[in-house]
């Protein structure tokens, strides 16, 4: 993915898993439940960034648990996004 115009609650999400997968490592699957605090978004924005970086191939999704990991792809798409501060 070569075009980084993600929305915003789709960045935030994106560096919310980063965040966790800097602290636990690239096996980090954080459960649905809880990462709308996590990732400041209310729960119906955590959907639909779900549901969107889901179809960019930026993460995976399990349904069982719910959870979340970054794909390799959604790693590079969010260390090429800006810092928080500069967006």
């Amino acid at each position: 993915m070569s075009d980084l115009s993600l929305p915003g609650n789709e960045r935030k999400l994106l560096r919310c898993l980063l965040r966790f997968y800097r602290e636990i490592g690239p096996g980090a699957t954080p459960g649905l439940k809880g990462l709308d605090e996590e990732a400041g978004l209310d729960r119906w924005e955590i959907s639909e960034a779900v549901s969107g970086l889901r179809a960019k191939g930026l993460i995976e999704y399990w349904e069982l648990q719910p959870a979340v990991r970054l794909t390799p792809e959604g790693l590079r798409a969010v260390l090429r996004l800006p810092e928080e501060g500069d967006a």
